[in-house]
């Protein structure tokens, strides 16, 4: 009679270990990363209607309206090497932390900048807000990569990936169902009492506020889900032992 042992030694060989999608310890981390690929969806898209929206409110031209996406973009030419010093330097969790940090400061920001009813202001909300999902992006990319093994890391990173356009659809949501519909049909507000104007632009800036708060709260959620986990400190793209990356 055979044993347990030789039945696993038949010629077949034993079965092969299935390697994890993510090692079990990063587990709770990597839900937090998949949630910023979320996260940076929803800014994105919610972004675009500000320019049709700050138009209206302030009576500005179309290139200055636009200026809402200079500030956007900008910020992320402009942090790209910066976001990767800090990776370079301190590490991704310090990158991601950082990028998470300044993201939901510039969602709050848009408070404020909704009671000093000042465009410029609004674009140095929308500027650092950029600049937090830039270093984000740049952090989170290769830190999802080293979360598993190399063999399914691309797998991984696509399925990280696949919340982005989700976040997207949930901007355009968003920006359609809480920003557009508060903004007031087209009047001659030249004609206006200054009181009646501020009264308007108060409401329509409001409706601007509100989506940029909840956003700002879903950050800074994921902000103390990833600083309470004890994440690698991870150099390389991918660790050769898991042992080694944890801290």
């Amino acid at each position: 009679m055979s044993t347990a042992a030789e039945t696993r030694e038949q010629p077949g060989g034993p079965a092969p270990v299935k390697e994890p999608f993510v090692y079990r310890s990063m587990l709770p981390l990597f839900i937090a990363l998949v949630s910023c690929f979320l996260a940076w969806g929803i800014a994105a898209d919610m972004t675009a209607p500000l320019v049709a929206a700050f138009k209206r409110i302030f009576e500005m031209s179309t290139f200055q309206a636009s200026l809402v996406q200079f500030a956007y973009y900008g910020a992320y030419f402009l942090l790209a090497l910066p976001a990767a010093f800090i990776n370079q330097r301190f590490g991704y969790k310090a990158g991601i932390l950082t990028g998470l940090g300044l993201a939901s400061l510039g969602a709050f920001a848009f408070f404020p900048a909704s009671k000093i009813m000042t465009y410029i202001v609004f674009l140095g909300a929308l500027f650092i807000l950029a600049a937090g999902l830039s270093i984000l992006e740049t952090s989170a990319n290769p830190f999802v990569i080293s979360m598993g093994p190399e063999s399914n890391a691309t797998r991984r990173l696509n399925f990280a990936q696949a919340f982005n356009p989700v976040g997207t659809n949930l901007g355009v949501f968003l920006a359609a169902a809480l920003i557009l519909p508060k903004l007031h049909a087209p009047v001659d507000r030249a004609s206006l009492a200054p009181d009646q104007l501020r009264a308007i632009q108060a409401t329509e800036l409001r409706a601007v506020m509100v989506p940029y708060i909840g956003l700002a709260l879903l950050l800074l959620v994921i902000w103390v889900t990833i600083l309470l986990q004890k994440a690698p400190e991870i150099r390389e793209e991918f660790p050769t032992d898991v042992a080694e990356t944890s801290r």
